[in-house]
C-alpha cells in the first residue's frame, strides 16, 4: 500500500528536527558560512572511495529536482500547478502483499512520465531477517521487475532507520548489512536500481555526543543518502538554518560520494515573505556545488506538529522556476 511518508514512519523527520536546535528568541536570519568539518567524534570515519557511477548518475552541477506528492493532490495536478513534470518523484511504500505490483507500477509511471522514481520501503521482517538472505523472496519481488523497466530507479530500503533501532535485529550493524544485501541482489537482479541508503542529519549534528555516526554508514552503496530539515517555525521560533550550514555539517562523512537528498523541507515565515523561497533557491544552488545528484522536497504536513511543511504560493513559485533551469537532469 502506497502511503504519506509521516503515516508510515511515525516519528518523522518533523520530530526529529525539533531536538535539533536551540531556541531563537529574534526573527530568523541567514546562517552564516562555514566550512566543511572533518569527523571528530568517532574511531570509525568513513572512507573516502572514488566516486562510484551509477546508472542515470548527472553531468556535474546537475541534479534530479523533485518532491514527494502532497497526500491530497493528485500528482497529475500538482505538476500542472507546476507548469512542468517533477523530475523526480519520492513515494513511500509499506511491506503489505500488494507492495510489490504498486511500488513497480508507481516506477513505470514515473519513468514513462519523465520522472526518476525514489522509492521507499519498510523491510519485511526486522533489519537482521534480510541481511542474512531470509527475504530475500521479498526483496527480488521488487527488485526483479523493477530491473525490467529499463530506467533507474532510486531504491531506499528503511528510511530514516536512527527511529526504530534498538530492539533485537534492528540495530545499526543490522541495517547497514541490510543495506548490503540489497546491493548485492541489485547488482544481479537490477543493474539499473540504485540501492540509496538514508539517514537523518540530526545523527550527524556535531553537537551530539551519543551517537557513533560510522556506524550508519554504507561504503558499498552507490549513494549515499540524507534527509535534512529547517527547523524554524513560527510555532517553535528555533534557529533558522539554511540547507548549506545543515550539509556542512555532515559533507566530511561522505567526502567523494554522490549524495541523495531524500527528504529536505522549510517553513514560511509571514512575518519575512520571500525568505523560505530563497532557501528552496540557495538550497539547489549549495547542492549543485556540492556533488549532490537528486533532491526531493517534502511537501507535506502529515505528523508536523510545529508546522506544515508544505510549500507556501512563493515557496511553489520558487520550486516551479527551479523545476525548469537547465541544470534539471530527466531520465533519458
Amino acid at each position: 500500500m502506497e502511503i504519506g511518508r509521516r503515516r508510515l514512519l511515525g516519528l518523522g523527520a518533523g520530530a526529529a528536527v525539533a531536538v535539533l536546535a536551540s531556541s531563537c528568541s529574534g526573527s530568523p536570519t541567514s546562517a552564516p558560512a562555514s566550512v566543511t568539518p572533518r569527523p571528530s567524534r568517532t574511531s570509525r570515519p568513513t572512507p573516502s572511495p572514488t566516486p562510484a557511477a551509477f546508472p542515470g548518475q548527472p553531468a556535474a552541477g546537475d541534479l534530479y529536482y523533485g518532491a514527494s506528492v502532497p497526500f491530497h493532490r493528485s500528482l497529475a495536478g500538482w505538476e500542472r500547478e507546476l507548469g512542468s513534470p517533477l523530475a523526480l518523484n519520492r513515494s513511500y511504500f509499506a511491506p503489505d502483499r500488494n507492495e510489490a505490483r504498486q511500488l513497480v507500477a508507481r516506477c513505470r509511471d514515473d519513468l514513462a512520465n519523465g520522472r526518476l522514481p525514489h522509492v521507499s520501503s519498510k523491510a519485511d521482517g526486522t533489519w537482521a531477517d534480510v541481511a542474512a538472505g531470509r527475504r530475500d523472496a521479498w526483496l527480488a519481488s521488487m527488485l526483479a521487475p523493477l530491473g525490467e523497466l529499463g530506467g533507474t530507479v532510486l531504491f531506499t530500503l528503511h528510511h530514516e532507520p536512527e527511529n526504530d533501532a534498538g530492539q533485537p535485529g534492528m540495530m545499526p550493524d543490522d541495517w547497514t548489512g541490510m543495506q548490503r544485501r540489497a546491493v548485492s541482489m541489485a547488482a544481479d537482479l537490477a543493474p539499473s536500481v540504485v540501492v540509496a541508503p538514508v539517514l537523518q542529519h540530526w545523527t550527524f549534528d556535531p553537537s551530539r555526543h551519543d551517537v557513533d555516526p560510522g556506524r550508519w554508514l554504507v561504503p558499498e552503496a552507490p549513494v549515499a543518502g540524507l534527509d535534512v530539515y529547517n527547523p524554524w517555525s513560527p510555532a517553535n521560533r528555533k534557529e533558522w538554518r539554511s540547507f548549506g550550514s545543515k550539509m556542512d555539517e555532515v559533507l566530511g562523512w561522505f567526502e567523494g560520494r554522490p549524495l541523495v537528498i531524500g527528504e529536505y523541507g522549510c517553513r514560511d515565515d509571514p512575518q519575512n515573505p520571500g525568505l523560505a523561497a530563497q532557501w528552496i533557491r540557495d538550497a539547489a544552488a549549495y547542492a549543485r556545488e556540492h556533488g549532490i545528484v537528486s533532491m526531493s522536497y517534502f511537501n507535506s504536513g502529515l505528523n508536523s506538529p510545529e508546522g506544515t511543511w508544505e510549500m507556501s504560493p512563493s515557496m511553489q513559485s520558487a520550486f516551479a522556476s527551479e523545476l525548469t533551469s537547465d541544470w534539471v537532469a530527466r531520465p533519458a
